[in-house]
C-alpha cells in the first residue's frame, strides 16, 4: 500500500513538473546556460512574437541575463512566441546586428503566421537592433524596440572610470551612434519605438554629465516611463519588464 501511494505520489509530481514548468525560469543561472544565437524560449499560439536582444556586460557582472527572467516568464503564461538571440557583447554591435538580421530573415520565413514581430533590444541590444534596422528590408509585420538605449553619447562627457573601463575591455568600434545619422535624420526603414527612462532614475546613466536619452529620430515612436509604475521604480532594469507588458497589452 505504501508503495502504491508513493508510485502515485511520485507520478503526479512528474506530472506537474511536465505541465507547469514548461519554459519557465527560476533564476539568470538558468539563461546563462543557453547557447549563443537564436533561441527558442517559448512556442506560442498566438500571432506575435517576441525577439528579445540583451545588453552589455561586464566582466564583475554575475547575474548575467536576470533582467530577462521576469518578462521571460510572463511571456510563456501568456503563451507568447518567445526567442532569444544571444551574442559576444565584446564585440561591436554593427558586427553583432548582421548576424541579427539573418537569423530573422529565417525565423520569418519559418513562422508565416505570425504577423506581429516585436524586436526588443535592451541596453547595448538597443544598438543592436538599430544596426540591424538600419540594413533590414521594409517588412509590415515588424517593430524594433529599444530599451533604456542611448541615442546620445558624449565620451569625453561620461564618467572617468567607465572611460577607463571601455578603454581597457572594450574594442574600438568603428562604427557608433553617429553612423546612423542618415537614419536618425530621416528615419529608419522600419518602424522603431523608444521605450526611454528619465536620466535621474536610470542606474547606468544618472552620473553621466549629459543625457543619454536626449537625441530625437525621425519617425520614431517615443514612450517616456515616469519615474515609477504602480510604485515601483523605473530604472534601467525595471524598464525592460515595463515596455514588454506595455507591447504585449
Amino acid at each position: 500500500m505504501f508503495k502504491r501511494t508513493l508510485t502515485t505520489i511520485l507520478t503526479f509530481i512528474c506530472f506537474l513538473s511536465i505541465s507547469f514548468a514548461d519554459d519557465k525560469y527560476s533564476s539568470f543561472r538558468e539563461l546563462k546556460k543557453i547557447p549563443s544565437g537564436m533561441n527558442i524560449i517559448h512556442n506560442g499560439s498566438s500571432n506575435t512574437a517576441i525577439v528579445a536582444v540583451h545588453g552589455f556586460y561586464p566582466v564583475y557582472w554575475i547575474e548575467i541575463h536576470h533582467e530577462w527572467v521576469q518578462p521571460f516568464n510572463y511571456l510563456v503564461e501568456k503563451d507568447i512566441n518567445t526567442f532569444f538571440y544571444k551574442y559576444d557583447w565584446n564585440e561591436c554591435p554593427s558586427i553583432v546586428s548582421k548576424g541579427l538580421g539573418k537569423e530573422l530573415n529565417s525565423l520569418i520565413e519559418r513562422y508565416p503566421n505570425i504577423d506581429n514581430w516585436q524586436i526588443v533590444g535592451h541596453s547595448m541590444g538597443g544598438s543592436v537592433v538599430m544596426f540591424t534596422n538600419q540594413s533590414f528590408k521594409y517588412n509590415k509585420k515588424i517593430t524594433f524596440n529599444t530599451v533604456a538605449t542611448p541615442v546620445n553619447y558624449e565620451r569625453d562627457k561620461t564618467p572617468f572610470l567607465i572611460r577607463a573601463y571601455e578603454s581597457i575591455f572594450s574594442k574600438n568600434c568603428k562604427e557608433n551612434i553617429d553612423s546612423l545619422d542618415n537614419e536618425f535624420s530621416n528615419g529608419f526603414t522600419n518602424k522603431h519605438i523608444q521605450w526611454r527612462n528619465l536620466k535621474e532614475f536610470d542606474s547606468q546613466f544618472k552620473n553621466y554629465d549629459f543625457d543619454p536619452y536626449d537625441g530625437s529620430i525621425k519617425n520614431s515612436i517615443v514612450y517616456q516611463f515616469p519615474d515609477s509604475i504602480d510604485g515601483e521604480r523605473v530604472g534601467h532594469t525595471s524598464s525592460l519588464y515595463f515596455s514588454i507588458l506595455k507591447i504585449i497589452n
